[in-house]
C-alpha cells in the first residue's frame, strides 16, 4: 500500500513547509529522497532543512556526496530522477509530474503551486486507478496550515 498525500501550496513556498512534513516522516520512520528539478529551489530547501524552527534535519544532497555518504542520509536532496541511492521508502516531489515507478515507496509527499495544478490534476486520476494507492488531497488554508479537502 502507498499513502499519496497531495499538498496544493497557496501562499507558501515548498522550503516552508517541508522541513514539518520532513520532521514528521522521519519520526513515522521513513527514509526520504527529496526530488526536486529547480536548482535554485532545491539550494533553497537545503537551506531550511539547516535551520528549521525546532531543529537541524540530517540530510545531504545526491550531487555532493558519493554514493556511501549518500546512502547515509535520512532525507537526500535529487535534482534527478534517478533510483534514490539512501534506500528510501518516502518520496516528496516537489513539482513536476510524479514519476511513473512508485514501486518500493510506502509514502508520498507531492508539493505543487498553482502552476502545476493541471499536472497534479493527471497524477490524481492516474493513479486513482491503481490498486494498493490511498491518496489524499491537502489544501493550504489562509492560516498557513494543511486543511484535508474531500
Amino acid at each position: 500500500m502507498i499513502e499519496i498525500g497531495f499538498y496544493q501550496l497557496a501562499s507558501r513556498r515548498a522550503e516552508a513547509v517541508l522541513p514539518q512534513l520532513l520532521t514528521k516522516a522521519l519520526a513515522a520512520g521513513h527514509r526520504v529522497i527529496v526530488r526536486c528539478a529547480d536548482a535554485e529551489l532545491l539550494a533553497a530547501i537545503d537551506t531550511a532543512l539547516w535551520y528549521p524552527a525546532d531543529s537541524f534535519l540530517p540530510h545531504g544532497i545526491a550531487a555532493d556526496l558519493g554514493p556511501a555518504r549518500a546512502f547515509s542520509q535520512p532525507v537526500l536532496l535529487d535534482a534527478a530522477d534517478l533510483p534514490a541511492v539512501n534506500g528510501a521508502d518516502c518520496l516528496a516531489q516537489i513539482g513536476g509530474a510524479l514519476p511513473d515507478d512508485l514501486i518500493g515507496l510506502s509514502r508520498v509527499l507531492y508539493l505543487f503551486n498553482a502552476d502545476s495544478i493541471d499536472v497534479a490534476r493527471a497524477s490524481w486520476r492516474l493513479l486513482a486507478k491503481q490498486d494498493g494507492i490511498v491518496s489524499a488531497y491537502w489544501r493550504e488554508g489562509e492560516n498557513g496550515r494543511f486543511e484535508k479537502a474531500a
